[in-house]
C-alpha cells in the first residue's frame, strides 16, 4: 500500500506551464499559417482610373479607383517591385508617365507584406 504513494505525480504548476507553452505555440503557427494562405498567386485584374502615384516613393505606389462586378467601387493600392510591366500600347514605359486621372488596367498580387503589381497597362485617351 505504501508503494502508491511513493510514485512521482505531476505537479499541478508542471502540467500549468506545458499547457500554457502548448497554447501559445499553436496560436503562432495559427497567424503564420494565416499569413501563408493571404498571399497567392492568384493575379487580380481592375481597370479604372488612377487616383494617385508616386514613382518617387520606395518602393513606388499607385492607387486605382474601379468597378468590381456591376455595382461595386473598388480602390486598390499596390507598390510596383522589380519586375513589373508598364506600358502603353505595345511600348514599355517608366512609371512616371502615369499621372493622376490616366485610365489604366492594373493586375496584382496578394503578397505577404500587401499586394504587389504584375502589370499596368496605361489606355491611350
Amino acid at each position: 500500500m505504501r508503494s502508491e504513494f511513493n510514485q512521482p505525480r505531476p505537479s499541478l504548476l508542471g502540467v500549468l506551464v506545458i499547457g500554457a507553452a502548448l497554447c501559445v505555440a499553436l496560436a503562432g503557427l495559427g497567424s503564420f499559417l494565416t499569413s501563408v494562405y493571404a498571399a497567392s498567386n492568384t493575379v487580380h485584374e481592375i481597370k479604372g482610373t488612377v487616383e494617385a502615384v508616386n514613382p518617387t516613393d520606395d518602393p513606388p505606389v499607385i492607387v486605382v479607383r474601379g468597378q468590381h462586378g456591376a455595382n461595386e467601387e473598388t480602390v486598390v493600392g499596390a507598390v510596383l517591385k522589380q519586375g513589373a510591366t508598364i506600358v502603353r500600347g505595345k511600348k514599355r514605359i517608366g512609371l512616371d508617365r502615369i499621372h493622376a486621372g490616366d485610365k489604366v488596367t492594373l493586375k496584382y498580387v496578394k503578397t505577404r507584406d500587401g499586394l504587389a503589381v504584375r502589370s499596368i497597362v496605361l489606355h491611350r485617351n
